[in-house]
């Protein structure tokens, strides 16, 4: 998830904070993306950070990365220049931006003194200027811009976006109108940024769970942060906005090979949740651990058995740690466990992250996991371009039947589940459709030169391939016509008609050239401009053969 932050340098950055002249409005700004870092390097540095002041114009310090340290030393160099401008900054923005495309979620976070600008430049000239011009050309990146998560932290006193508080000092009590003296700060600041982590960077903590033993369940951590998916209302079902469930289940595995890559709604680091616990420096050697109540188990129940070995094997793994020495009844036997008396280190805990992780990696496959009702992903190790592995979690638009080269994903089983002599293989095969047949595609410069020298290759071997020459000769004709391609057709018949006069210098046979004039004077006639027409080859006398114009007419297809 990339963050651009922005900082004003315009020359009201520079103002000291009224009440405390110890502070500008720019070292407190400083002061700020220092915090803001600081939580961002706690949280593992997963985010994609740029740097950029903006005056009249914006001025990129630092490009996207993930070593803060550049940012921190850049933040430290800038320096104030002139008067604001707010829509510079989003424009340039938006221009820095788009290398990341639109399915990624963008935030901007920027540090003002909440000044408007001055003259045009300001945003009320910008709104004068902009009335009635909506839909111009030159304004279509303010459309972009509504896509993005905006963060302003208002340094000024008259703002609604994280505003700072400032205290009556008859009453004591906070209110929202400025006073003579600000409580602005770099306490005050610091609140701004924690508030502002809390609400655009805060991971989403779900429950992973694979199977149905009690050890496979964890809570992890999902980076981006999930966001509501809004369903569009289909064929009288009112439209919803949907949210993933706070669980998560392994249904399955299928081979990376299976799935493919399918259209997905966003992608995500699946985490390990890690405990951070603060101790005192008295409790720091005492470590308390509530032992889970102990279920008393009905004898009359037909699982007994099964139930009392399921609660043994609970207390084996929820016992303390301690250091125990056993010895079998062989002698040359002999069971050591030594263990540390106090707490495990979060290096030392098992994970489910860990361990999923490496299975799909070794058995390169992917889990096929449920996110809500009818809503599936899958998860798989990705390896970066700097050969580093992460477990990632991939969100399929809601429904059953989303990926369809395997089908209803609720109708998937076990190969156990098969019947005798059934095979069970991807992708699942669909009905033919009437458009499926090979098509002529231009995408690029190479595809049509491949299908012009394919003509001329059949042309320098006619007889022989006469009618294999016509084939592909309609073929491109058509496709052109289909297209609107029609000086093609022109460029076509002198390139034949080149290649008529390169084969005679050269002794090709006599029938050769006159196909070739032919097919050009064929490609020129305003009568096969109809998509339906054909050109067969020239005959003697001047009558097509039917058998020959049968030929070609059943061998070449409609394209559209």
């Amino acid at each position: 998830m990339p963050t651009i932050i922005a900082v004003d340098a315009s020359l009201s950055m520079l103002r000291p904070v009224p009440g405390r002249n110890e502070h500008t409005y720019l070292s407190l700004a400083t002061k700020g993306i220092q915090h803001l870092l600081d939580n961002f390097t706690a949280a593992g540095k997963l985010e994609h950070l740029a740097l950029i002041s903006y005056t009249t114009t914006a001025e990129l310090k630092v490009d996207f990365t993930r070593d803060y340290d550049q940012i921190r030393q850049a933040v430290k160099k800038i320096e104030t220049v002139d008067k604001a401008c707010l829509l510079t900054m989003l424009k340039t923005s938006v221009s820095i931006m788009s290398t990341w495309g639109a399915q990624n979620l963008l935030q901007l976070v920027v540090f003002t003194d909440c000044g408007l600008g001055f003259g045009t430049t300001s945003i009320s000239g910008f709104l004068e200027t902009y009335a009635g011009k909506e839909a111009d050309p030159e304004y279509a990146w303010l459309r972009t811009v509504a896509n993005y998560n905006l963060n302003f932290i208002c340094l000024g006193l008259h703002s609604q976006l994280f505003m700072t508080p400032v205290k009556n000092p008859e009453t004591n009590e906070a209110t929202s109108t400025p006073s003579h003296k600000s409580e602005l700060g770099r306490t005050a600041v610091f609140e701004l940024i924690e508030r502002l982590c809390e609400t655009s960077y805060k991971s989403t903590e779900v429950t992973l769970k694979c199977g149905s033993y009690f050890r496979m369940e964890a809570p992890v951590l999902l980076w981006p942060p999930t966001t509501p998916y809004e369903q569009p209302a289909v064929l009288g079902v009112e439209a919803e906005v949907r949210q993933i469930d706070q669980r998560i289940d392994v249904c399955g595995f299928l081979a990376l090979s299976d799935i493919g890559s399918p259209a997905t709604l966003s992608r995500h680091w699946v985490l390990p949740k890690v405990e951070r616990e603060k101790t005192s420096r008295r409790s720091a050697g005492m470590a308390v651990v509530a032992k889970p109540a102990k279920l008393t188990l009905d004898t009359s129940n037909p699982n007994y058995e099964l139930e009392r070995l399921e609660q043994d094997i609970r207390e084996f793994y929820a016992k303390d740690p301690k250091d125990t020495e056993e010895s079998g009844d062989d002698a040359d036997v002999t069971i050591v466990l030594k263990h540390s008396s106090g707490p495990q280190t979060e290096q030392q805990k098992e994970c489910l992250c860990v361990l999923l992780h490496g299975a799909l990696k070794m058995e390169n496959m992917a889990a096929l996991v449920r996110v809500g009702e009818k809503w599936y992903g899958f998860m798989y190790a990705f390896t970066d371009a700097k050969k580093k592995s992460n477990l990632m979690l991939n969100i399929l638009p809601p429904g059953s039947n989303v990926i369809p080269w395997l089908g209803d994903l609720e109708l998937l089983g076990f190969t156990e589940d098969l019947a005798p002599g059934e095979t069970a293989s991807f992708p699942v095969r669909a009905d033919r459709r009437s458009y499926s047949q090979s098509s002529v595609v231009w995408i690029r410069q190479a595809s049509l030169q491949s299908d012009v020298q394919k003509v001329l290759r059949h042309a320098k071997k006619m007889p022989d391939k006469t009618q294999h020459f016509y084939k592909e000769l309609n073929r491109i004709r058509r496709a052109a016509l289909a297209l609107g391609f029609v000086e093609l057709l022109e460029a076509l018949a002198m390139l034949l008609e080149k290649e008529c006069a390169h084969l005679t210098l050269n002794g090709a046979s006599n029938e050769c050239t006159v196909q070739l004039q032919h097919a050009a004077t064929e490609l020129r006639k305003t009568s096969n401009r109809d998509i339906k027409s054909t050109i067969v080859p020239h005959q003697k006398g001047g009558v097509p053969d039917a058998s020959s114009s049968a030929a070609v007419a059943s061998t070449a297809g409609y394209m559209y």
